[in-house]
């Protein structure tokens, strides 16, 4: 991400000019502390406005930081913002004889009043003690930015498991969040999957062997875990792997799999559990891989919140799972099927988080292992859920802890015991 960073002068009337000093360097400072690149820009007239914005979109910036300290003309500061049109914050310098409240407060007005665009109605304002908050909201327009040139691709549509939930409005998500959601037949990976299978069968060998080097076990039953189901579960992740590099150009950063009924069942007959444990994973037997987030039954919805937490906190692969049990202190999440591996051992490296996974005979479908796992003791997470009420995108977001959970009965799924730290809060994305 790039950042503008512009300073304004003093109005011409006044007749002052005031040095840049260690106010700027400090802003700047904090932007050199984090990830991001910045841009400076001075305005002081009309002039310098224009090449400002010239300067600004050839630099490609993704938000501006208006870094005030004094007075300053105030139409300038509200025309930038409309013409570019961008996050926006407003960084006001309050020590060292620096008055740079009075002239936040009145640009925030004049801002607010122009209702023009949500980049401007939700700008925000920092002090120069507030370098934390303002670090977190680069984080955010980080997430956002990333969000809105990304694709996701829903692999068999949506929904699945005659789960209406998992449904969304795509063209409000793509006005909203993101560059746009692509669909494809499950049969764009059944195919390959098939050709794999028939002429690659190295690749699924050296697939299954690198999970069992790496220490990873296999419950086979000779009824939904045979060597003719572990090679069809193998082919189709080698197959969206195969696919994403093919639409390497279109920046699909996130996936879905409708697995029930039609690759469950009917037309592939054996479950697509390898997709969402290893697409988000850095690493298979091929070596190096992105971490694609990766959600079940075309939820629209839940994709985009792996999506959100992946941006976040782009070194770890983002869980997701069904709440089975909600009590006053704890919730727990399972899942039919699977989630990322990286959380059997909350590592990037398949020698320590596989031996923590076992494909068990899964519970659903005509064959197929469910990459079974349960979640390790962590101190801090962020759970996440986008959801439609009337209308509106909501977020659902909420801090809290795991715990390591105990022994189940029966059925054994991927499993996570999250233990609340505060209530949950509802953000409106507008």
């Amino acid at each position: 991400m790039k950042i503008g960073i512009i300073t304004f002068g003093m109005p011409p009337i006044y007749n002052r000019v005031v040095e840049s000093g260690s106010e700027v360097d400090s802003l700047s400072g904090i932007i050199k502390q984090s990830e991001y690149e910045y841009v400076d820009q001075r305005i002081t007239t009309a002039g310098d406005l224009e090449l400002s914005i010239k300067n600004l979109v050839r630099e490609n910036v993704d938000c501006l930081i208006y870094n005030l300290k004094h007075w300053g003309r105030n139409a300038l500061m509200a025309q930038l913002a409309r013409r570019m049109d961008l996050p926006l914050a407003l960084y006001c310098h309050t020590q060292n004889g620096l008055s740079g409240i009075t002239i936040t407060t009145s640009l925030s007005g004049i801002l607010r009043e122009m209702n023009f665009s949500s980049n401007i109605n939700l700008h925000e304002r920092f002090t120069d003690r507030m370098r934390d908050e303002l670090l977190q909201w680069l984080k955010a327009v980080d997430t956002l930015t990333s969000l809105r040139v990304s694709r996701v691709m829903c692999w068999g549509g949506s929904y699945g498991a005659e789960m209406s939930y998992t449904r969304s409005d795509a063209d409000a998500l793509e006005n909203l969040l993101i560059a746009e959601v692509l669909v494809e037949p499950e049969k764009a990976l059944t195919d390959k999957a098939a050709e794999i299978i028939s002429k690659e069968t190295e690749r699924i060998s050296s697939f299954i062997e690198w999970t069992k080097e790496c220490g990873m076990k296999i419950d086979k039953d000779n009824k939904m875990i045979t060597d003719s189901s572990l090679a069809k579960q193998a082919a189709l992740y080698l197959a969206a792997r195969d696919r994403l590099d093919e639409l390497s150009d279109e920046n699909v950063r996130g996936v879905s799999i409708k697995c029930h009924f039609e690759l469950s069942i009917t037309d592939w007959g054996c479950t697509a559990c390898t997709l969402p444990a290893f697409l988000p994973f850095p690493v298979d037997a091929e070596g190096e891989k992105v971490i694609v987030p990766t959600a079940c039954e075309g939820d629209l919805n839940g994709l985009i919140g792996l999506l959100m937490l992946h941006f976040l906190n782009r070194s770890v692969p983002p869980l997701f799972g069904d709440l089975v049990e909600y009590r006053q202190d704890f919730v727990q999440m399972r899942n039919c099927g699977a989630s990322s591996v990286y959380w059997a051992g909350h590592s990037t490296d398949a020698a320590e988080t596989l031996p923590a996974v076992t494909f068990k005979p899964n519970m659903h479908g005509g064959s197929g292992a469910a990459v079974s796992y349960e979640t390790p003791a962590a101190d801090k997470i962020t759970l996440l859920r986008l959801f439609r009420l009337r209308g509106k995108f909501w977020i659902n977001h909420q801090t809290a802890f795991t715990l390591i959970p105990g022994p189940t009965p029966g059925w054994t799924w991927m499993s996570i015991i999250i233990f609340y730290l505060k209530y949950f809060r509802a953000i409106m994305h507008r």
